[in-house]
């Protein structure tokens, strides 16, 4: 068997509990200038099932464990008005752990999590508009951060990346924080609100000229806060708003996977530092980020992580009692924080691209926490895009009035709901 046919121990733990609640699907939303051709979207990913096998893959069970398969027939194409599956065992999918549908000129690509990261799947995406474009008569070329479809697949970009932390130095970081945090009981409607705020970077002033590079230190707090006020009523003493901060892995210790590659970190924000200077606040939040953002300290958090999922998947029982393990493992990490916030990083496209591009950006379902947060840079804006199942205009709104007061110019560019791709048992 092809080892990224076995799942790997990030990718677990979407594959494995029973809650219905928590997110196992991601999106990224893409926009070109031009409306979508459907065939032609659908050659240019029969030939990604191909150069990303890795990525095209399916599900079943051997031996009381989940295995990823190759499904044989076509990626299919949805047109996003109309009725398109809702869950990952839809047989419209023709067995595939994701879903493309389009509308006018947006391509939507909804894809379970436990096959790539936000991160990895990016690098899918790139190649598949790349070859729609190409497939379009567009002039377009890669300067070599795209990857095309006649390259070469090589092993490296399928293996499991987490397995290699359990041989790294690793140490608890001098500012290791396990503070209580206030966590709301989750709403259990499916349809997610999404909304999205954004600052033109060219308008920033000069003392927040390091927002572009380090986005989570500056917005963090300020959400945070916003968070802070609309649920101060439900929070105890001793609480604290707690994010859980999505680190990607791959600029520390590289690896050419596109497989889940990443770990937590957590920066928590007390009621009381609404008394100090932002400026101070920050200072705090930065100290305590790069505490945490170090190799030794990101391999500290990996282990952890390992530990917990080896665990509860190495157990000689049948998949209920993994499935229980799981739900033990994912409820422990849920309490440990108020909302999930993401640093993407810079998206950047070859210039032959990017002219022809004009949204790129991914949404993680809140699932059973109270927000998801992705942070990411496209065509010279900081993106920041909220998914939430309750007030998530509101703390938008709160959080670009926040932004405004402290001389930076945000506002709220966009707002919809969708419903997440399931996975029913």
């Amino acid at each position: 068997m092809n080892e990224f046919l076995v799942p790997s121990l990030c990718g677990r733990t979407y594959l494995y509990g029973r809650n219905a609640a928590a997110s196992v699907s991601s999106r990224i939303v893409t926009a070109l200038t031009m409306h979508i051709r459907p065939g032609v979207l659908s050659d240019a990913l029969q030939e990604a099932a191909v150069r990303f096998p890795q990525i095209a893959v399916g599900l079943s069970v051997c031996d009381e464990r989940y295995v990823f398969t190759t499904p044989e027939a076509k990626v299919p194409v949805f047109d996003a008005l109309e009725q398109m599956p809702e869950d990952f065992s839809d047989s419209r999918l023709n067995g595939y752990l994701f879903r493309v549908s389009f509308h006018h000129k947006t391509i939507f690509f909804d894809f379970h999590r436990s096959i790539a990261d936000e991160f990895g799947m990016i690098s899918f995406v790139k190649a598949v508009l790349l070859r729609y474009l190409e497939l379009s008569g567009f002039p377009v070329r890669t300067d070599g951060s795209v990857k095309l479809m006649s390259s070469e697949y090589f092993k490296a970009e399928g293996d499991d990346p987490m397995v290699r932390m359990d041989d790294v130095n690793a140490s608890r970081p001098v500012w290791y924080m396990d503070a209580k945090a206030v966590v709301p009981e989750p709403v259990t409607v499916s349809m997610e609100q999404v909304v999205q705020v954004r600052i033109p970077l060219h308008k920033l002033k000069r003392d927040y000229s390091e927002l572009g590079n380090v986005p989570v230190t500056y917005i963090a707090p300020f959400f945070s806060h916003a968070v802070h006020e609309m649920i101060a009523g439900e929070m105890e003493v001793g609480e604290y708003v707690v994010a859980s901060v999505q680190v990607n892995l791959r600029p520390y210790y590289p690896s050419a996977s596109l497989r889940p590659y990443h770990t937590p970190i957590f920066l928590a924000y007390n009621r009381n530092l609404t008394d100090y200077p932002y400026g101070t606040v920050l200072m705090s939040q930065k100290k305590l980020l790069e505490a945490q953002l170090k190799n030794d300290t990101l391999a500290y958090s990996a282990q952890r992580k390992i530990a917990d999922i080896e665990k509860a998947y190495d157990v000689k029982g049948p998949m209920e009692e993994v499935d229980r393990n799981f739900d033990a493992v994912n409820e422990a990490m849920r309490k440990r924080s108020t909302y999930d916030i993401c640093r993407i990083g810079n998206v950047i496209l070859p210039d032959s691209m990017q002219r022809l591009v004009t949204e790129f950006y991914p949404v993680i379902p809140s699932g059973n926490r109270l927000f998801s947060v992705t942070v990411e840079t496209f065509r010279g804006e900081l993106c920041i895009t909220v998914s939430g199942k309750r007030n998530t205009g509101s703390v938008c709104g709160r959080l670009v009035e926040l932004l405004q007061e402290n001389d930076i110019e945000a506002y709220v560019a966009d707002g919809y709901e969708y419903t997440p791709l399931s996975f029913k048992k």
